[in-house]
């Protein structure tokens, strides 16, 4: 682990916002698949405001934590 931190440590800072910003968007395409297989009768809109809404409580929730 301690050379991956490394790793990290040297790269540019565009480079780090691009990982994060495909991390999300991966954290997002599994969340979305989550609720398509728990709710395989919903629209795309209706899919779109419940990945947000749990997001939206996640983000919440790790508040509280704190």
């Amino acid at each position: 682990m301690d050379k991956n931190w490394k790793r990290l440590g040297k790269l540019k800072p565009e480079e780090k916002v691009q990982i994060c910003i495909d991390m999300t968007d991966g954290c997002v395409q599994i969340c979305t698949e989550g609720v398509r297989k728990n709710f395989p009768d919903l629209s795309e809109e209706d899919i779109t405001e419940k990945v947000r809404e749990r997001l939206e409580w996640s983000k919440n929730n790790h508040r509280n934590e704190k």
